[in-house]
C-alpha cells in the first residue's frame, strides 16, 4: 500500500521513484525484463486486492491476477508514465473481478488459515482482532459489488474517495453513498455474530 501511496501524489508519479518511470518506458518500448519488474512490484497488492474483492476465493483471485496483469501488458502503450499508474492498476484490477464475479466463482472459498497466510505475506497484521477480522471479511461477502468495491478501496486499500471515484468511474457522492450503506451494513452484521450465543 505505501509503494502505491507513493506513486499517487497530486495525480503524478512520485519525482523519486525514477526507477519506476524507466521501467514503464522501457516496458513500452518491449522489454519484457522491465515489464517483470512493474508485475513483481505489483503482484502481492494485486492479488490481496482480488481477494478482497472475490470473497477470499483464492484460485479466482490468483486468475483475477493473472488477468490483470494481461491486460496491464496489452494496454501499456496507452499509460502516461507519469500519471495514476497505481489508479490505472487499481481499475483494470476491479474490471476483471467484476467480470469474474458475473461469469460466477467456479472454486470454494479460500479457507480462513489460508487467507490469512496469504494476506499475512503480504505485510499485514494479523495478530490483533482476528476475529473481528473474520466477521468484517464475511460481511464483505454479503455485500451488493459496487459497494463491496468502493469500502475495499477506500477502508482496506487506504485510497481517497476521488481515487475511489476515479477507478470506479463514478462521481464522488456515489462513492460516499456506497461507502456509508456497506459501512452500516457490516457494522449491523458483525453486531448480529457478536450477539449470538456461543
Amino acid at each position: 500500500m505505501q509503494e502505491l501511496a507513493l506513486l499517487m501524489e497530486a495525480g503524478s508519479v512520485d519525482a523519486r521513484d525514477e526507477e519506476f518511470v524507466r521501467f514503464v518506458k522501457q516496458a513500452k518500448a518491449g522489454d519484457r525484463a522491465a515489464f517483470e519488474a512493474i508485475l513483481i512490484r505489483y503482484q502481492r497488492q494485486v492479488l490481496v486486492t482480488a481477494l478482497r474483492l472475490l470473497n477470499r476465493n483464492l484460485e479466482d483471485a490468483k486468475d483475477a491476477a493473472q488477468q490483470v496483469f494481461l491486460r496491464l501488458y496489452r494496454s501499456l502503450h496507452q499509460l502516461d508514465e507519469n500519471r495514476h499508474f497505481a489508479s490505472w492498476l487499481y481499475r483494470i484490477t476491479v474490471n476483471v473481478c467484476r467480470d469474474m464475479q458475473r461469469a460466477g466463482s467456479r472454486r470454494p472459498i479460500l479457507s480462513l488459515e489460508e487467507g490469512e497466510g496469504l494476506v499475512a505475506a503480504a505485510g499485514e497484521d494479523l495478530t490483533e482482532r482476528n476475529e473481528q477480522r473474520r466477521m468484517i471479511y464475511a460481511a464483505l461477502a454479503t455485500l451488493p459489488e459496487r459497494e463491496r468495491t468502493a469500502v475495499v478501496l477506500r477502508d482496506l486499500e487506504g485510497l481517497t474517495t476521488s481515487e475511489v471515484a476515479r477507478i470506479m468511474e463514478c462521481a464522488e457522492v456515489t462513492v460516499r453513498s456506497q461507502i456509508s450503506n456497506a459501512r452500516v451494513k457490516i457494522r449491523k452484521f458483525v453486531e448480529r455474530r457478536q450477539r449470538r450465543p456461543l
